[in-house]
This record gives structure tokens, sequence and C-alpha cells, in this order.
């Protein structure tokens, strides 16, 4: 196949991802957080009204202002603005695993599809992380501006380029917002960039001044972070509801996060430790002697991912335990490491594992991701159709609720979602759905959207027989 016709290729799989998670961002409806955050956005009446609100916030609860700034600004905006410029952030982040990942060949139609299919099956929670908006902003966003710049950085590096002052001035404020992404995985930027300089002392090269200004950049990112007074007063808060502090709190919680790997990787994990197999037999030699330093080579690229996929990961002991969905960078990480070893596997010159191996190898990851694609595809039409009803369940509930407004009614009852909506691609029902007490905290949530004294919700069957 010629590369035009993989260039095409490479470009029907991004533009059908691209194009189903459109519509699924279009049938997930604004949950929880989304409506706070939209009422204050809304509230503002220019950009530095946005950035007073966001400096509240960095003063009282959280650090990751460069996300936040960004979904306060989309919220002002449409909500299919809002939706559309979600699906390209997240066809970006697969272009940027896509270059990240070394092969023979620019367009690589099946690394492609790996990239696709990894991140629809083992994105750590795909619902909260990537259509939940105000997750999709600190986790989908942030972590693509944080392997953006590093990309960037690498790609410069490996073209040797010795850059200028420009380009040491724009990678210092590149770094700078990918240190102020997120505080785990944008340390583990930050230690990508220090193995770069490490490498490049150790090989008696002389570093660009640009890979200097990004380490600061992002260290100085990271800093005002991890270091602003909201994140302390959270940290504080968060870390009163453990159950164990100390060293006895950390071994607890670093429990608790190979419990969520177990959880959210094992299978990568497998697929990761199959490739690096099939590497160590390749480079065997028939009197069973291993050539390890053509070994280590081959493997380097999977070993840094994973490495980073590791710091990232444990460096989350250090604070209060956080929920799954904050292994999601850890997990883009490990994702490329995966990814990286199937494509050595597939590129390797196979002439000692011999030819009968290289034909089973192509057949088992042919056969593995066609049904992969299969099973995809069925949870993909099934998801979609019960994400539609339940933005039908939505669009009725916030008119119902606008309308009972324009009566004069402040004390609403409304429908719940049907149970039976619930699939994989929604967090509708994860404690974000409304309760029929008024207090409770999502419940909170939509009372200040509407500026009403209370709404809460009861089964659809018994709302329809008594309210509609």
């Amino acid at each position: 196949m010629s590369q035009e016709k993989k260039k095409k290729l490479v470009w029907l799989i991004v533009v059908m991802s691209f194009l189903t998670v459109f519509v699924f961002n279009l049938f997930t409806p604004l949950l929880s957080d989304d409506l706070e955050y939209a009422k204050q956005a809304r509230s503002a009446s220019n950009l530095l009204d946005l950035f007073k609100q966001e400096y509240h916030q960095y003063m009282t609860w959280n650090g990751r202002s460069v996300t936040f700034m960004l979904f306060r600004i989309f919220l002002c905006a449409p909500e299919f603005v809002l939706k559309f410029a979600n699906s390209i952030v997240f066809s970006i982040l697969g272009f940027l695993i896509y270059m990240n990942i070394q092969k023979k060949d620019k367009w690589n139609p099946f690394t492609m599809l790996l990239v696709q299919l990894s991140l629809w099956i083992f994105a750590v929670s795909f619902a909260q992380t990537i259509l939940w908006e105000c997750g999709a902003f600190v986790y989908l966003w942030g972590m693509t501006i944080i392997l953006g710049f590093m990309t960037c950085l690498w790609k410069l590096i490996q073209k040797d380029n010795k850059g200028n002052l420009l380009i040491a001035i724009l990678m210092f404020f590149f770094g700078w917002a990918g240190g102020w992404c997120n505080e785990n995985t944008s340390g583990g930027s930050l230690l990508f960039v220090l193995i770069l300089i490490v490498i490049g002392l150790k090989e008696k090269k002389k570093n660009p001044l640009y890979l200097y200004t990004a380490f600061a950049g992002n260290l100085i990112g990271l800093g005002f972070l991890v270091l602003g007074p909201g994140v302390r007063g959270r940290a504080k808060f968060t870390a009163e509801e453990e159950n164990f502090h100390g060293i006895v709190g950390i071994i607890a919680r670093i429990q608790k996060l190979t419990l969520y790997n177990r959880q959210a990787f094992l299978c990568l994990y497998i697929i990761l430790m199959a490739t690096i197999i099939w590497t160590y037999v390749t480079y065997t030699s028939k009197n069973g002697k291993t050539d390890i330093k053509t070994f280590l080579y081959v493997i380097r690229l999977r070993v840094l991912f994973f490495a980073l996929h590791l710091a990232t990961d444990y460096a989350l002991a250090a604070t209060a335990t956080p929920q799954i969905r904050a292994l999601f960078g850890s997990g883009i990480f490990l994702i490329i490491a995966v990814i990286q070893g199937i494509t050595d596997n597939l590129e390797l010159d196979a002439a000692n594992a011999g030819k009968s191996a290289d034909m089973i190898l192509r057949f088992s990851y042919s056969l593995a991701t066609g049904i992969l694609l299969t099973l995809l595809t069925f949870e993909i039409v099934n998801s979609g159709a019960m994400l539609g009803r339940l933005r039908r369940d939505y669009n009725e509930r916030m008119a119902y609720i606008q309308e009972q407004i324009d009566l004069g009614n402040e004390n609403i009852v409304v429908a719940k979602f049907h149970e039976e909506f619930n699939n994989r691609y929604t967090c509708a029902f994860d404690a974000m759905e409304l309760e029929d007490d008024p207090s409770f905290w999502t419940n909170i949530q939509y009372e200040k959207y509407f500026g009403v004294k209370s709404i809460r919700a009861i089964p659809y069957e018994e709302w329809e027989a008594n309210y509609r």
C-alpha cells in the first residue's frame, strides 16, 4: 500500500472516531459541577470577570487554573461549540499518542487503529474523563496540553534542532502551561524533561537552551499548581476523610492505587509483558545467548513510558487517595508503551525467530484487534442509543424545570433518569443523579443553577403519574 493510501486510511480512522465522540458529546448532558461552573461563567460580564472567578478558586479550592480557565471560557459559548471543541481535543490527543510511537512509516493505519481502540476501550473512566465536561477539561484537556508539550520538545530533540531564543521562550511558556495542568501527570512531564537533560549530558552533548527553559517553565508551572493556597486547603479537607495517616496512610494509599491499577490496567500490563517477552525471544540466538544490549535498546521507549506511567501513578500516594479517574494521564503513558511494544514486534527483523513465528505474531495481533473492533462497534451502537435516550430525559427535565419556574413554582419535583439507559459511556448515574432529598449535593447544584428553593427527583413512572 502506498504512503498516500495509508495517509488517507489514517485520516479516515481519525474522522470516524471524531464523529463518534462528537455524537457522544452531544448526547452527554451538563452534570453536577458543570452546572455550578456554568452558572458562574455565564454571570461574568467579560474575560476579566472570568479571571477573577478563577483567582478566587485558586485561592480557596483548586490550583488547576489553566484547564479551569479554558473551561470557564468555553462555558460562555453555545453548548454545541463546547462539545465540538471537546471532540477536537480528543482527536488531538489521539494524534499526540500516535506521534510518540516510533515507527518506520510516517503513516501507519494499524498503529492509529490501535490508538483509537485503546482510547475507547482502555482510557480510564471514559465517561468522566472525556465526556463529562468538567472532568474532560481537567483530564482530557490537561493531558493533551501536557503531552503536546512533551511531544513538541521531544521532536525538537530528535531532529537535533539547536533552536534559538524565540524557541527557548516559547518552550518556557509551553512548559509552564503543561506544569500547571494536573498534579501527578504534570510531574510526569517534568520527569520526562529531566530524563532528556540527563541523556544529553551522559552522551556528552550540548543540550540546547530550550531544553533548560522548558524544564524551568514546567517546574514553575507545577509549583504554581501544587503550592496554591486552595490546593493546600483542599488537601487538608480530603485528608481528614481518610482512616490512616503518616506512613500507614501512605501504605494504605499504595495498596488502593495498586487495586486501581489492577482494575484499570491489568489487560494492558499483560499485553506489555507479552511484547517484551516476544522481543527477548526474537533476540535470542540459536545457542540460547541473548544480545542484551540490542534487546535493551529495542525496548527503551517501552521502559521510558512505563516508568512515566508508574511515576505519575504512585505519586498520588503522597496525597489523599483520589478517585480512579486521576489515573487517566498515567494510563495514556501506559497506552503509548503498549502500542510501542506491538509496533516494535511487528517491525522487528524476524530472521532469528523464523518466518512462521512472524506470521503467527501478525495473525495474533490482527485477530485480537479485529475482535476488539467488533466488540467496540456493538458497544458504541448500544451505548449511543442509550445516550440519545438519556439526553431526551435530560432535555425533558430541563424544560419542565423552566416551565415550573415560569409558573412561579420554586419547589420543583422532576423525574429521575431511566435506569435502563445507564451504560459505560455515561456518568449521569455515578452519584451525579438527582435524589429525592433536596439537600443532596447534586440537587443543590441544580437549585443554584436555576435559582429555586428546592429540586428533588422521583422515579419517572411516579413523576409521570402525579406531576405530568
